[in-house]
């Protein structure tokens, strides 16, 4: 499945003229939401699993790399989870 999925984002950054350009001005849009979601309390982006400083580190990696797989890819697995 995986492999499928790498194929499948190939063959799409294929059909672009300018793919590199296509995945920069995608991961600017990305950006932006998260700017958006910056604006919320800290209590609603505890409970979506997120903290301010993480919105704001993922923002600042360059336009070339994809902010929500960093932010994804930087969460423990325990992370959200409540201990009594």
């Amino acid at each position: 499945m995986r492999d499928y999925i790498l194929t499948q984002a190939a063959s799409v950054d294929r059909t672009f003229t300018f793919p590199a350009l296509n995945r920069i001005v995608a991961n600017w849009r990305k950006r932006r939401q998260l700017r958006q979601l910056e604006q919320l309390d800290d209590h609603v982006l505890m409970d979506i699993g997120l903290t301010r400083d993480e919105l704001i580190r993922v923002q600042r990696s360059p336009l070339g790399v994809d902010p929500l797989t960093e932010l994804l890819g930087a969460k423990p697995a325990t992370r959200g989870l409540r201990h009594k």
